[in-house]
């Protein structure tokens, strides 16, 4: 498994870009424009390279540390960064997985989605699509939209979450955490359910 250092690569910048594809572009659809029916197939192809992303890797874990400890591993089957751009981001568009260490290194907890976003200049990670996260207590938050934080360590929703633990299963509508899953609240709580009686409710 690759393992990559995000923000340490160098990049031709966004104005040098435009200013050597724009010609190029335009001259392409103009001898297009006199082509046969694969003309708007090769157009196509060519537009699609102007959002491309700048950098690709696979099978990558990203590795953050403080004071020469693990703070926080990220793996992900693919990554696409797009930093020729005005508001620079990263893709995660075949899922991530997240896991969260203590001052000891130890773990104390993980998120994995199936779809991820992190916004380069806002330290903003935005998951999406069957979100789940784990506490090294056991506790289990549900939800399909969660954004984490990196800067202040907190995670939030403002969607419907479904928080398991030892007491039983809390639904409601917003949420907000700890990275690690500890001090959690359910804004809109809408009701909740013993543990044995949803065990009892999903068979």
């Amino acid at each position: 498994m690759k393992k990559q250092l995000l923000g340490q690569d160098k990049y031709l910048s966004t104005k040098s870009f435009l200013n050597i594809i724009i010609p190029v572009f335009t001259g392409i659809i103009m001898f297009f424009s006199s082509c046969d029916n694969n003309s708007i197939e090769k157009i196509n192809a060519v537009t699609s390279q102007l959002s491309a992303p700048t950098m690709t890797v696979t099978n990558t874990e990203i590795i953050y540390t403080e004071d020469a400890l693990i703070h926080t591993k990220i793996n992900s089957p693919e990554i696409n960064r797009y930093l020729d751009i005005e508001e620079p981001y990263t893709e995660f568009p075949k899922g991530i997985y997240v896991e969260f260490y203590d001052s000891t290194e130890k773990p104390t907890s993980f998120i994995k989605a199936k779809y991820c976003i992190y916004d380069e200049t806002e330290r903003l990670w935005t998951a999406e699509n069957d979100v789940v996260s784990v506490s090294d207590q056991g506790d289990t938050l549900n939800t399909e939209y969660l954004i984490w934080d990196q800067a202040t360590g907190k995670v939030y929703s403002d969607r419907y979450v479904r928080i398991t633990n030892r007491d039983g299963v809390v639904h409601g509508k917003g949420f907000e955490a700890n990275q690690d899953l500890t001090n959690w609240k359910i804004k809109q709580t809408s009701g909740t359910i013993s543990l044995d009686n949803e065990k009892k409710k999903t068979k």
